[in-house]
């Protein structure tokens, strides 16, 4: 491993400035001043799959006890709402929000911990492990009528969209770059710049700017790697005496006065004695010694996606995955994405489950075409390549980040506990813009309640489309999705809002205005947290 010298410095320099104040000390504080502890440091991690999910293979669908099975109602349709899912049984106390002819509806809830034996066939028992820590979301709408798009995942519904609607739709930033514009997520730029975004095999991204403007993406993992670590060759000189080595020499003394004072508690001098403790390692760092908890991973290989090698793909996301990690761990970012436009699944349809390995992908010509294959919905075959992608997607990408980001970071919590990572997709069913799955990860500190499995549709509510083993009964608008990963964030409405009261993104239902797309939403809280996710 090697590292750019002049930039450790720096950062190390920060480091040291940043500390030398007294902590809060609340016993000689008036009562009436005590504020309370500052909150943790949040991150948030985007990936991004294309197109659909198989509705019976991402959510739960066999038959589990305590629970009715909608069996599936034959082959080329739906019969009335049975759909193969389960049906969840237990209402959330918090309505979902209002019909238009003044009654309340409710979605309901079911813990993951009831699908110990795995999820559905995608989420499978790997994730087990983590099923405390997620939260699976069904029910969750596009307001406007978008066909495949490069920002709806993230509330730029316009961005990429061939809908006939996409130019009317108004165009909004994207929650990340929201995010990374404020001062209330990010008081300082880190190192590494405000967001991280990472793209095997392209250069397009899922996020936008204020201006509308697509930001691209690194697409290799040595790339990003050389421009978040530096990786520059050390010039062989003695490094420099960093000026806040004396300035921690010089406050010490006044530390100890601070820390004898006969006003102070014996909590407050522990307090004291403890930052004490914390700058003499600081300063054992400035003189040389690495930064405890940010261990920078190996120089990774140039490895390229752009072609049809399982291997190189492979290798793609998992060492980008790993640098992404590492730059959070390290506070060089704390906004990343990750879009999942190339990935690998099986040439043919069968009934067997996919292999990590995934050897039986080797002789596939092209096994990354998964849009042919989500066109093509009403063939078994293809289906099941699309099933098979998101599959590899689950255990390749989302599994592994999981992995990396469930380590200590201080107090018990881990790097994920204090994050939010979002597996969001470009659509809902069969290229529909209803329903769009959504599964996240983490808490974001203690804001979210996760290890629970919560679906939005209404299902008293009449059936608007029908096909295959999916169909379309309105939910609630995804905009309040965003709202809610804002605000987990730590923004306020007056952050992010254009107008008071009316959430985040468009609000329109362009092109879902008659016949069978007509809508009844609740826009009276389109501007809300999501019903029953908040702990």
């Amino acid at each position: 491993m090697k590292y750019d010298r002049v930039r450790r410095r720096l950062f190390l320099q920060g480091l040291g400035g940043s500390v030398l104040a007294l902590p809060l000390l609340p016993s000689l504080l008036p009562k009436s001043a005590v504020a309370q502890d500052a909150s943790p440091v949040k991150r948030f991690f985007a990936i991004k799959s294309y197109s659909t999910q198989n509705i019976i293979d991402w959510y739960p669908s066999r038959e589990l006890s305590g629970y009715e099975l909608r069996r599936y109602g034959g082959d080329g349709g739906g019969n009335g709402k049975d759909d193969g899912t389960l049906a969840l049984n237990k209402p959330l106390t918090e309505s979902s929000g209002k019909h238009s002819n003044g009654s309340e509806y409710f979605g309901h809830e079911a813990p993951l911990s009831d699908f110990s034996e795995g999820i559905s066939r995608i989420l499978g028992t790997e994730l087990t492990p983590f099923l405390d820590k997620l939260l699976l979301l069904r029910g969750l709408d596009f307001l406007p009528d978008t066909n495949h798009n490069d920002g709806g995942m993230l509330g730029h519904y316009g961005g990429g969209s061939i809908s006939d609607q996409a130019g009317n739709i108004e165009r909004w930033p994207t929650i990340d770059q929201v995010l990374a514009q404020s001062s209330k997520f990010y008081p300082s730029t880190p190192l590494g710049g405000r967001s991280l975004h990472l793209s095997p095999g392209r250069s397009n991204t899922f996020s936008f700017t204020e201006d509308g403007d697509q930001v691209i993406a690194d697409t290799n993992p040595r790339t990003a790697f050389d421009r978040l670590f530096g990786n520059f060759e050390p010039d062989g000189g003695e490094p420099q005496v960093n000026p806040n080595l004396k300035l921690v020499d010089r406050v010490y003394e006044d530390y100890a006065r601070a820390r004898d004072g006969r006003a102070m508690s014996s909590a407050d001098r522990q307090t004291v004695e403890r930052h004490m403790t914390y700058l003499s390692e600081l300063q054992d760092r400035l003189q040389g010694g690495a930064v405890t908890g940010c261990t920078p991973p190996d120089e990774p290989p140039s490895v390229s996606a752009n072609g049809t090698n399982v291997s190189d793909i492979q290798a793609a996301f998992e060492l980008m995955i790993d640098v992404a990690v590492a730059a959070i761990q390290c506070d060089l970012t704390r906004i990343v994405t990750l879009d999942v436009y190339k990935a690998v699944g099986k040439a043919g349809g069968n009934d067997q489950g996919f292999e990590h390995s995934c050897a039986s992908c080797e002789g596939n010509p092209n096994p990354t075409d998964w849009h042919r294959a989500a066109h093509d919905w009403d063939q078994l075959d293809q289906r099941e390549k699309v099933v098979t992608i998101n599959e590899w997607i689950a255990r390749t990408v989302f599994q592994r980040v999981l992995e990396r980001l469930d380590v200590e970071e201080d107090s018990g919590e881990t790097y994920l506990d204090r994050s939010v990572v979002f597996w969001g997709n470009e659509l809902g069913m069969n290229h529909l813009n209803y329903s769009v799955p959504v599964l996240l990860a983490g808490s974001a500190g203690g804001y979210l309640k996760t290890g629970r499995y919560i679906d939005y549709i209404d299902w008293d509510r009449n059936v608007k489309f029908s096909q295959h083993n999916g169909m379309v009964i309105e939910g609630v608008p995804y905009n309040r999705l965003m709202v809610t990963l804002l605000q987990a964030m730590g923004l306020s409405p007056e952050d992010y809002e254009r107008e008071p009261g009316r959430g985040f993104g468009e609000t329109r239902t362009l092109g879902k205005s008659a016949d069978a797309f007509a809508v009844d939403y609740d826009f009276d809280q389109v501007g809300e947290v999501l019903p029953g996710l908040r702990a």
